[in-house]
């Protein structure tokens, strides 16, 4: 069950954020108001949809339409551009994000961050991508918008760490330049296909989880299917589709290093829309190599991005 959020409910707050001031002038009165905000929402519901991000329409409708293509190949051409989990394709139920549901009902397609003279023996995470041929989607289509998008995605979500690095003013927050050097950052188009006319309650499009890296920035084509628990009233809160914003959340790694204060919150998809819907989220995860802890000097869990990454992917992908 999906419920509207009370708009005077303190405890639990998806807010929309314009954060034109914020990149106009950090030092601004805005740019304070921006950080309470966002800092608000970290702490409530671990969710918030920024506006006024800079990334053009074209920039946007540019990825939106790469994934559409990639999709609509053969599913022998789809599964031929398959690799390692984290790299190209994966097909419908490759994927069980909630322990005891069905495989999740969507495929995707990962693309990381382009590596120069990247040579194997590949790290985990940072193996190159797998592109497709000419022949099958021009790389005007493809591979040139998604490489431009993954380059203002990442501009974007450094912004992002920036505001959540001053957000946090009693803890220090300096590791978060480490953690962004060389990060494992990926851009994943994700197909929902209709949701089946089921009352079947093991079945979801993407089952309930919360996100391995830092932050999520997640692209939406407009349609619904974005649900987020509110963990003190055990109800599914629906997040209003808008393709103009970013729906940003807090993920594992935030989490650990705030000792819980901000929210990694339990969230799920399930396509309620009637049609296809295309989703792209991009994914933070960090240096492979960076230690992360409670920064506030509490025990803790202690563990490495790559670490962390490894675990999160075995118990989701059969390795």
């Amino acid at each position: 069950m999906a419920a509207a959020v009370p708009k005077d409910d303190p405890m639990f707050q998806i807010p929309t954020v314009d954060i034109s001031g914020y990149l106009a002038d950090q030092t601004s009165a805005a740019a304070d108001e921006v950080v309470d905000k966002i800092r608000a929402a970290c702490i409530t519901s671990g969710f918030f949809q920024v506006t006024g991000h800079g990334i053009s329409e074209s920039a946007r409708d540019g990825v939106l339409n790469a994934a559409k293509l990639i999709f609509d190949l053969s599913r022998e051409e789809k599964l031929n551009l398959s690799g390692v989990p984290g790299r190209g394709y994966e097909a419908i139920g490759d994927q069980v994000l909630e322990p005891g549901k069905k495989a999740d009902l969507k495929e995707g397609y990962y693309i990381g961050r382009e590596i120069l003279n990247n040579k194997p023996p590949y790290r985990p995470f940072h193996h190159p991508n797998i592109w497709p041929t000419e022949k099958q989607i021009a790389n005007e289509y493809f591979k040139d918008p998604v490489v431009r998008y993954h380059e203002v995605i990442s501009n974007l979500s450094a912004h992002l760490m920036q505001i959540l690095g001053r957000s946090l003013q009693d803890i220090d927050t300096s590791i978060f330049k480490d953690f962004s050097r060389e990060p494992i950052a990926v851009v994943r188009l994700l197909h929902y296909p209709p949701h089946p006319t089921t009352d079947d309650p093991e079945l979801v499009g993407a089952g309930a989880h919360t996100d391995f890296g830092a932050i999520t920035l997640l692209l939406q084509d407009g349609h619904s299917g974005l649900q987020v628990l509110n963990q003190d009233t055990e109800e599914w809160v629906d997040v209003p589709p808008n393709k103009d914003s970013y729906v940003v959340n807090v993920g594992d790694m935030l989490n650990i290093w705030t000792a819980g204060r901000y929210k990694s919150s339990v969230h799920r998809v399930i396509n309620t829309s009637g049609t296809d819907r295309y989703s792209v989220p991009f994914f933070l995860d960090g240096n492979a190599d960076c230690v992360i802890k409670p920064l506030d000097g509490s025990e803790g869990l202690q563990v490495t991005v790559e670490e962390h990454m490894l675990s999160q992917f075995a118990a989701s992908y059969k390795l």
